[in-house]
């Protein structure tokens, strides 16, 4: 029996090793190896860690409610946020400058994200 990541690894390994018999065939008569590697399993397991990162999306609009009745919360919003958007540089495909949507993303948050979070974070931190 396999417990935790082992058993979630084999299992998405069953699940994505290729057509099964109850699967529909493709029409055309050109096959392509579907193999990628970012089909690994590994990057399962990445997508199911960054469904926290995805609660950004809920995340955002409460803390901006919290911080707009609680000044207290919003240099500590600004600092998590700031490190959010490094974190966000430091990812593996963040400088691929060949994709024109990734440099338009990672150029967004060099020109407006860090200045605003970083800047009201540092500014309320250390001169204020």
């Amino acid at each position: 029996r396999f417990s935790g990541l082992e058993w979630f690894l084999k299992s998405v390994n069953q699940h994505s090793s290729g057509p099964s018999s109850n699967s529909k065939k493709d029409d055309d008569d050109n096959h392509v190896n579907s193999f990628n590697d970012e089909k690994h399993p590994i990057h399962s397991v990445w997508d199911l860690a960054m469904i926290a990162y995805s609660a950004y999306g809920c995340l955002l609009p409460w803390a901006a409610y919290v911080c707009y009745y609680d000044a207290s919360h919003r240099t500590s919003c600004a600092w998590a946020m700031t490190m959010l958007m490094f974190h966000k540089m430091m990812s593996k495909g963040a400088w691929n400058w060949e994709d024109a949507g990734q440099k338009s993303k990672i150029m967004t948050v060099i020109v407006f994200y860090l200045p605003t979070y970083g800047g009201y974070a540092v500014y309320n931190t250390f001169f204020k």
